[in-house]
């Protein structure tokens, strides 16, 4: 059974949204995010802005914990977005959100 499904994806993209850092920010609602299921072996998820979508792959992924995870770090790709930074790269203000996540979360940071 494979519990990765956009509908699964929109709960964990909720779940995360109303706790935090991700409460302290204006996220759009589920309702205003395309949420895609797709079996790429290249990826575990994607962002992508305008309109707001999120991707993820159940060639990588079928455990809830890797989609939450997952779902984590899209979730910060789309903060950075909203913020007017450079959502797209892995770089110091990706880390600084990535790492604080994984903190409140008990998470390796690695796994962000």
């Amino acid at each position: 059974m494979n519990l990765i499904t956009v509908e699964s994806c929109k709960a964990v993209y909720r779940m995360l949204s109303n706790l935090p850092p991700f409460n302290k920010y204006e996220l759009p609602r589920p309702s205003e995010i395309e949420f895609l299921v797709v079996d790429d072996p290249e990826m575990y998820g994607s962002y992508s802005p305008e309109p707001h979508c999120i991707t993820m792959s159940t060639s990588k992924m079928s455990l809830l914990q890797t989609l939450e995870k997952t779902m984590a770090h899209e979730m910060v790709h789309l903060i950075l977005y909203l913020q007017g930074k450079r959502y797209e790269l892995h770089n110091k203000n990706f880390y600084k959100l990535t790492y604080q996540i994984a903190e409140i979360y008990g998470w390796e940071p690695k796994d962000l």
